[in-house]
């Protein structure tokens, strides 16, 4: 009999539009320093949300915390509807394999094969054959935008694009429900970026995926951004979506979107 942790990892209990991913009072202080300070959120399922705000405002701290990589300092996380904050690695397992990540440098493995990368979480979380983990692995290359015969490359004989791709497909490689995507288009040059942008909406259109990103990319905001969460001072400074943002006469979303490179990206968007 599947245990309740089980049982929601498997089929959920929320509805498209309803909240999946919660944090409430959310505090992470690295020693004597405050990077999160009383963070609320939440992620709601099948939405794009992108968590923007300059260097050291702790989006990817915060991404770590929500992906259950890293114990926050204080606060409660909610995932599928079940505080999660306090359950330990074991009990969490069932809830965390419903969550994918793309960290902002790839984090392949450097001595295996790009196949290998990717059939790694089925290795470790499934009962499967090797066939059939290989043969997921390479849908799920093919799916992220990689050509076949790039799963017998190496990281090391990746372009940056290609290593944020094979990143992408051991994301999606256990069919996540939400996928964290670190800076998807940072390094990247504007076609590049832009194809990453495509990948991104097309997974969420393909596989009904949820997708947090942490970006300071203005052009990916305006292509695919349902909603943003602004962090300033430790704190969540504005949220809403880009245009109620650009708008806003809030100080720091006022800094942060209709400097030159906010203006440029909207004008280009607008046109």
């Amino acid at each position: 009999m599947l245990t309740e942790i089980e049982s929601i990892a498997m089929h959920g209990h929320t509805r498209p539009g309803e909240c999946i991913l919660k944090a409430s009072e959310l505090v992470m202080d690295f020693g004597t320093k405050r990077v999160l300070d009383g963070i609320d959120m939440q992620l709601n399922r099948g939405e794009i949300l992108a968590v923007v705000g300059g260097s050291g405002s702790g989006k990817s701290t915060l991404m770590r915390q929500l992906a259950l990589l890293q114990a926050p300092t204080a606060g409660k996380i909610q995932l599928f509807g079940m505080d999660v904050t306090n359950m330990g690695e074991l009990r969490t397992l069932p809830l965390r394999r419903q969550m994918g990540v793309m960290f902002q440098h790839g984090a392949l493995f450097g001595d295996l094969t790009v196949l290998e990368n990717v059939s790694l979480p089925l290795r470790e979380h499934t009962d499967l054959t090797l066939g059939t983990i290989e043969e997921i692995s390479m849908l799920k290359i093919v799916l992220a935008g990689l050509e076949p015969d790039a799963a017998a490359l190496y990281p090391s004989q990746l372009s940056g694009g290609m290593r944020k791709r094979a990143a992408v497909a051991r994301g999606i490689a256990l069919d996540p429900e939400i996928l964290f995507l670190d800076e998807p288009s940072s390094g990247l040059d504007p076609i590049s970026a832009n194809a990453m942008d495509e990948l991104v909406l097309h997974l969420k259109k393909t596989l009904g995926l949820t997708i947090l990103l942490v970006t300071h990319d203005m052009d990916s905001l305006w292509r695919v951004a349902d909603r943003i969460l602004l962090l300033a001072e430790a704190k969540v400074a504005a949220e809403g979506s880009l245009r109620e943002l650009v708008a806003s006469d809030n100080a720091h979303a006022r800094g942060f979107f209709q400097g030159p490179r906010g203006r440029a990206a909207g004008a280009s968007h607008d046109q």
